[in-house]
């Protein structure tokens, strides 16, 4: 032992002898004191989960045990959490089906859970009864060890594994299934009709050349007589000559539809293709049912036999060819085109003209390609305007259309001091129907309309006048002769300056100002607003939506709880726990006092852990039973209610594939819920007093409150027929939100 040394002390310490006997015990402290904590006497004693032998909850821990358990009695979940900042991601359980006493319940659940920790899919299940698994579900396929809601994966291995006793191997090899059994016998599994004896009367190892199955070789070879591209109508039959495996050219009949008539369509074309292989263009192109064929495109003129698309090029010729049997020749010399005709003439083809008429020199003294216009043969343009100096007369009459909606077809300009007008009609020379300078319309005859007119002012009468108003303005004179039979529809008029109505049962009715008073009646602006009187329905009753809400002043109504609209006040429900049935169409009435927007369908669970299937939904349907509006799958994250795990358990809700305006009246919520049945995995509902003797239909009108609807559809139907309802014993509640 190293020496010590003392500041205050010369000499030196020797090393510390063995340690003594236990001292006497000290007296007793103060009562309610405490002396020590596992050991520690210090003023503030701090402790570690060390210390208390206890695992650390805010750092790595090793548990130096056999056994870490998490116990509660049968029918609770005992959870393992895994987290991400305190919220869920995964859980491996014991679930809460109740033990039988069997081997059965308490099965294990690893389940993976959604970013805000609610329940999202089961990934692995095992039964605790056989030990069986599943992979994605917690239905097990009967008596299989393994079981998997889609379809298994096997990535490929490099090598085939090692031979092994007792059993097979299942595994992939480049993209194919394979089994090596326990004898080393490896092959690949593959579908066949039935074992193949011989091929092309060959046994043992065959191989077959082109030559053994009347084939064409890849590289080499002749086909005798016919070499044919078959295919169906429609389809595109091609013979490709290639470049290193690249299309240069095909030639094929095209895809062109066979009518069965005329030998029309599967044209034929010669096509040159791109350096990679791709369309280029149409050298050929040839109709089956005319014969005619187009060079350079697929256009063909009329019933021409040959079509050159961007002209035809023509060699020279020293001399000129015999004169041919009929038609005539088209051949080129000295660089210029010539024509040799079946009667042995020859001409140089030039600009000028032909025949015995001779060339055209000009044309209204414009040469070359001449375009005329309507002024150059001194006519009235059909697309334009026009101005003539003198009157227009026509014994045909005229047609004037004009494409400008901004612009009048027929325009009059008289020079000044000369009366203007237009002049429609004249009989015997005189105007049936003008229209004057100042706008004015005069007509012999009665004004009779047969479509819409609009006019700015409207005098009715030679004597009416307008006293100086103007725009939209009607002046009617005096009637000269009052009505003395009854008309067939109404009379108006005026009668010594004031306007009437003579009406087809010859009532004479004066028009004149009245007021709300002279009608001892209310103002129709008061009509159903605040501080105002209501309006009336066609019923001739005040609606439901202007009266104030029912509930009493010391009732609970939805709003208090957060809700639209309820079946009841939820206090008025069941202790019991009650499942829907798997299933099961099951329907509960809610009445709706006002219009009111609903977005979500809401329960009460007791319980529930996830676990509705596909072809669970939930819908609003009106009393007709037409569909108002429906949640999404209930299996689905978006649409699946909260599980429910606390004690009691609590509201959950599916939303709306989107919300609906409710008018009042009575509508009828419908759900179905699918789930696994045994062990149940569905969720335990908040319901009425449930037994054979609770009845469905209630009051004078028995109106249905409560029912049970057969359906198997795996959605909300657009529409349910109401006479289909069915008393059921399980009465469900039921809120909007």
């Amino acid at each position: 032992m190293p020496t010590t040394y003392y500041p205050y002390d010369n000499g030196t310490v020797g090393p510390t002898g063995p340690e003594g006997p236990q001292g006497p015990a000290g007296s007793p402290g103060a009562p309610g004191v405490v002396q020590s904590v596992n050991g520690q006497s210090v003023t503030a004693v701090v402790l570690d989960a060390d210390d208390v032998g206890a695992l650390p909850s805010n750092a790595n821990a090793t548990l130096n045990a056999t056994y870490l358990g998490v116990s509660r009695p049968a029918g609770n979940y005992r959870v393992v959490r895994w987290m991400t900042d305190g919220t869920s991601r995964w859980e491996a359980q014991a679930d809460d089906v109740a033990e039988t006493g069997t081997g059965t319940g308490s099965d294990f659940r690893l389940a993976s859970r959604n970013d805000d920790g609610s329940f999202n899919k089961t990934t692995v299940h095992a039964k605790r009864s056989d030990g069986t698994i599943s992979f994605g579900t917690t239905t097990h396929h009967g008596s299989a060890q393994v079981t998997s809601s889609g379809s298994i994966g096997l990535r490929d291995v490099g090598t085939d594994p090692a031979t092994t006793s007792g059993g097979v191997f299942i595994y992939s090899k480049s993209g194919k299934m394979f089994v090596k059994q326990a004898d080393g016998t490896s092959f690949q599994i593959a579908q066949v009709s039935y074992p193949v004896l011989s091929v092309n009367g060959d046994t043992g190892n065959v191989t077959l050349g082109a030559a053994d199955v009347g084939a064409l070789p890849a590289t080499a070879g002749e086909v005798m007589q016919t070499l044919p591209v078959n295919g169906a109508a429609g389809s595109s039959r091609t013979l490709a000559f290639r470049t290193n495996s690249v299309n240069r050219w095909t030639l094929a009949a095209g895809t062109d539809t066979e009518t069965g008539t005329d030998a029309a369509g599967s044209n034929f074309s010669l096509a040159s293709r791109n350096d990679d292989g791709s369309f280029r263009a149409t050298v050929i192109d040839a109709s089956r049912s005319t014969g005619q064929v187009a060079v350079g495109g697929s256009t063909k003129l009329s019933d021409a036999k040959l079509t050159v698309i961007n002209g035809v090029g023509v060699t020279n010729r020293t001399e000129d060819p015999a004169a041919p049997a009929q038609g005539f020749m088209l051949y080129a010399k000295n660089g210029l085109p010539y024509v040799i005709q079946a009667d042995g003439t020859i001409f140089q083809v030039g600009s000028g003209g032909g025949g015995t008429g001779g060339a055209v020199d000009s044309v209204n003294g414009k040469t070359g390609i001449v375009q005329l216009t309507a002024a150059d043969v001194n006519a009235l343009p059909d697309d334009q305007d026009a101005t003539i100096a003198g009157r227009l007369t026509s014994t045909e009459g005229f047609t004037v259309n004009s494409t400008d909606v901004n612009q009048n077809p027929i325009i009059t300009d008289s020079p000044a001091g000369q009366a203007a007008r237009l002049a429609v009609m004249r009989v015997g020379g005189v105007d049936k129907f003008s229209l004057g300078t100042s706008g004015d319309l005069t007509l012999a005859g009665a004004l009779t309309a047969g479509g819409t007119s609009t006019v700015p002012n409207l005098r009715v009468g030679s004597s009416a006048s307008f006293g100086g108003a103007s725009g939209s303005i009607v002046a009617m004179a005096n009637a000269s002769t009052l009505p003395n039979s009854n008309p067939s529809g109404v009379i108006l008029y005026a009668d010594a300056g004031v306007l009437k109505v003579r009406q087809q049962d010859g009532t004479d009715i004066v028009i004149q100002n009245v007021d709300l008073d002279d009608l001892g009646g209310l103002a129709w602006a008061d009509r159903g607003v605040a501080n105002g009187v209501a309006s009336l329905g066609s019923d001739t009753k005040v609606p439901t939506a202007q009266l104030p809400d029912f509930a009493k002043p010391s009732d609970f109504s939805p709003v208090d709880l957060g809700l639209k609209a309820w079946s009841s006040d939820p206090a008025m429900c069941s202790v019991q726990v009650v499942y829907p049935t798997s299933g099961a169409g099951r329907v509960t009435a809610v009445k709706i006092n006002e219009a009111v927007s609903v977005s979500k369908i809401v329960w009460y669970f007791k319980g529930y852990a996830g676990g509705l299937k596909a072809g669970s939904w939930a819908g609003i349907y009106n009393s007709s039973g037409t569909l108002m509006r429906a949640t999404g799958d209930l299996s689905t994250a978006t649409y699946e209610p909260q599980e429910q795990h606390a004690t009691g358990g609590g509201n959950s809700w599916s939303s709306l594939t989107s919300a609906v305006t409710l008018q009042p009246g009575l509508y009828y919520v419908v759900f179905r819920m699918v789930y696994t049945e045994s062990p149940v995995d569905g969720p335990a509902m908040l319901a009425y007093d449930n037994s054979s003797a609770c009845p469905s239909k209630l009051g004078y009108n028995n109106m249905w409150r409560w029912a049970s609807l057969t359906t198997s559809a795996t959605s909300a139907p657009s529409s349910i027929t109401v006479s289909s309802f069915a008393g059921d014993p399980k009465r469900f509640w039921v809120g909007l939100a």
